[in-house]
Parts: structure tokens; sequence; C-alpha cells
């Protein structure tokens, strides 16, 4: 096989970083308005599993279907979260200037509130994204996800809050800044794809048995209740 083949190792791998780059930068384009940064961020996974699953196809077409299919109900989710946000940012801002004895109490629960914020974050537009559901639907979804798959949405709430952090370690984040401009959403959003692919793919299988089960006693009643000389309808 030819190094610089269409189907060699280093192309497909070539391939693969300029459509994060791609998908990167046009996340960062798309949250500039803000209140689209929720469809930005289930369009950016629906594409990156879809990478993760080497079942890329025309991306641009497919980052847009997924934008405009899950806009509403993921500006929905992406307004809850930015409110719960300013909640907790108004709350640490008042706190030093009104101390009182449950002050303690109060920074332990909204410690363990931004945990979990991250937490069903880092799950609620990747379920989102793959699956059909409401918005209590898929907030729930992702809680579940979070509490049953504890270690590896621990793992994929820190792959997103790498790029960030390097930031704060020394001169590290401006040393980088230019790589994790290009890649600060589309790489975690990958390598998050890359660990929760099995248990989406187990979730998949599982709704698609259902509703085969569900299609095939329609059919039985359908037929046990068809008088005879008649069709369905």
């Amino acid at each position: 096989m030819k190094i610089f083949g269409l189907d060699s190792p280093l192309m497909r791998f070539l391939d693969k970083m300029t459509n994060l780059i791609f998908l990167n930068l046009l996340t960062l384009l798309l949250c500039i308005p803000v209140v689209t940064g929720g469809a930005a961020f289930t369009a950016l996974h629906y594409c990156t599993l879809k990478l993760a699953r080497d079942q890329e196809g025309a991306l641009f077409k497919q980052y847009f279907h997924s934008f405009k299919e899950n806009f509403r109900q993921a500006t929905v989710i992406w307004m809850i979260t930015l409110a719960m946000v300013a909640l907790i940012v108004a709350d640490l801002f008042l706190m030093p200037q009104n101390p009182t004895k449950i002050s303690s109490f109060v920074l332990g629960g909204i410690i363990v509130t931004v945990i979990w914020l991250f937490f069903i974050g880092s799950m609620v537009f990747p379920i989102l994204a793959k699956f059909v559901n409401t918005v209590p639907g898929t907030l729930k979804a992702a809680l579940v996800y979070s509490f049953r798959h504890f270690f590896s949405t621990l793992l994929i709430t820190v792959v997103n809050l790498l790029p960030f952090a390097l930031f704060f370690i020394g001169n590290i984040g401006l040393m980088l800044f230019p790589i994790i401009i290009v890649f600060c959403f589309s790489a975690p959003a990958y390598l998050a794809a890359k660990i929760y692919d099995k248990p989406f793919q187990e979730a998949e299988d599982a709704i698609l048995a259902k509703t085969a089960a569900a299609d095939d006693d329609k059919k039985d009643d359908d037929s046990s209740n068809d008088e005879p000389g008649q069709q369905p309808s």
C-alpha cells in the first residue's frame, strides 16, 4: 500500500484532521451569536460520531441537517444551561458580600451542582444528536447515562475541559493557542464519541429490537382482526 494512497492510514488520518478542523471552525462561528450554541454543539456531535464510526460523508450537509433538525430542542436545553450557569455565577459573586453560617453548605451545594452540570452537559448534546426524545426525556437520559456510565462520563468531561485547562498551566495554553483554536471543540467531541460509541450502539440496537418486536405484534393483531376475504387497511 502506497503511503500517499487515498486509502492509506496516513491519508485517512489527514482527512480526519481536516474534517475536525472544519467542524471546529464551523462550530466556533455558529457559537458567536450565543443563542445558536446548543444547536452547533449538537451538530458537532452528530458529525464526530459519524467520524468515529468511519461513516463520514458530505460533512457540511450532515452538520446543517442536524443543526436544523435539532435546533428547537437544542436551543431550549442550551438556554436552561446558560440560566443555571448565570445563577451559579451570581451566587458565587454574592456570597462573599453576604457571609452567613450556612455559606459553606451553600458553596458545597454549588460545587455539586457544577459537577453534575458538567457531567450532564457533556452527554446531553451527544444524546440529542443521536436519539429522538423530548427535552425532559433528553435531560433525563443524560442524567441516567452519567450515573450508569460514571467513569466514562468523567473521562469525557475531563477531555472536554482539557483544552481550556491548558491556559491555567504556565504558558502552555499560549504556546499551543493556534492548535487549541482549531481543535478545542472538535477534538474532544471526537474522543468523546470514541468513548460513548459502544453504549450508544447498544442503545440503538435495543431500540431497533423493541421497534421490530412492536411491529411484529401489530402485524399479528391486524391479522387476527381481519375478516375472511378482506385485506388489512
